[in-house]
């Protein structure tokens, strides 16, 4: 009865079998987790490069909030933030060299993916109330209705802001579910949902789009050919900025135009040639909540995504961009948290 208990021999086959049997569940949460993060972000986290991530964190906003979790004294806060610095303004005694783009011409707001977050809206017009104007890249609402997009046309026109707006996907659900033209809520509230304009010999080209299944209509491809044309031979042009609501090209986003109709791809890609061809000097887009610059490995066209005014799946603080212009044909971007 008190005899020794007769020892369980271990079975290797059943060790490993066990062993990768752990090693399969842990890759399946990996993929899930990865799978989860890059549809609702619209990043590939794989893709992305790692530069551009140290670099973010270690901007001055973000590296100061860091710091103020870690738990130590202000005066070694105050070494490390010079450190962080010092490789390229004191440890290799570089000065920094200022630019010169001659005289601002003007400047303006980008705003993109409300999302029917107005409050938050509100609080960017109110820190961008000396910009000259606001375009806004699409999705203002959830699903396109006419309160929604009304709800949001009340807090553009309480800002006192003069804006031009574009559609977003998002905003031609309602129309579209409802067997109406897809763009027929947005222009009931806005008007038409593309349009140019020249300010200070820049003109702007604001294009639509929104529509994941046609894309860009004949009839706007036509009139933007003709525009592109027009403006080439005219002499008082400094130069021309487009503005789109799905981004043409993304370096790491699949959150591009042709996503959901891939022969839209080929669109966008004539599209930009197009752009470049005609002396457009960067493009702009929103979307895919996330800011973001970079440019066409082909064409070599200057982009820009503007990130979310919204919080909804936003890998970033709720944001819009401000956009400086010279004389010199140059234009600053800053991206710029909502306070």
């Amino acid at each position: 009865m008190f005899g020794r208990r007769k020892k369980r021999s271990t079975n290797i086959v059943f060790v490993i079998f066990r062993l990768l049997l752990s090693l399969l569940m842990f890759g399946i949460l990996l993929a899930g987790v990865y799978t989860a993060y890059k549809h609702f972000s619209g990043f590939d986290p794989i893709s992305v490069n790692p530069k551009a991530i140290i670099t973010e964190l270690l901007s001055s906003g973000n590296f100061d909030s860091l710091l103020k979790y870690l738990p130590i004294d202000l005066q070694k806060k105050q070494q490390i933030v010079y450190q962080s610095q010092a490789p390229e303004t004191v440890k290799k005694e570089v000065k920094s060299v200022q630019i010169n783009h001659g005289k601002l011409l003007f400047s303006f707001a980008l705003i993109a993916d409300v999302h029917n977050d107005n409050a938050l809206l509100k609080k960017a017009l109110e820190q961008i109330q000396d910009a000259s104007f606001i375009i806004g890249l699409g999705d203002y609402s959830d699903v396109g209705t006419l309160e929604e997009l009304q709800n949001t046309k009340k807090t553009l026109d309480e800002s006192k802001v003069r804006y031009f707006v574009i559609p977003g996907d998002h905003d031609l659900w309602d129309s579209r579910d409802k067997q109406k033209e897809p763009d027929f809520n947005f222009t009931q509230v806005f008007g038409s949902p593309w349009q140019s304009f020249e300010n200070s010999g820049v003109v702007f080209l604001l294009l639509d789009n929104s529509d994941n299944y046609k894309g860009f209509g004949d009839i706007q491809i036509q009139r933007l050919s003709e525009e592109l044309e027009r403006y080439k031979s005219s002499g008082s042009i400094r130069f021309i900025l487009a503005f789109v609501h799905e981004p043409l090209y993304h370096p790491s986003s699949d959150h591009i135009m042709g996503r959901v109709e891939p022969s839209l791809k080929d669109q966008a890609k004539k599209l930009i040639k197009m752009l470049k061809e005609g002396g457009v000097k960067k493009v702009f887009a929103g979307d895919i909540h996330f800011f973001s610059q970079y440019n066409d490995p082909e064409t070599k066209l200057d982009m820009v995504t503007v990130g979310a005014v919204t919080t909804q799946r936003n890998p970033q603080l709720p944001r819009f961009a401000k956009v400086q212009v010279f004389e010199d044909g140059s234009t600053e971007v800053e991206d710029m948290e909502i306070k």
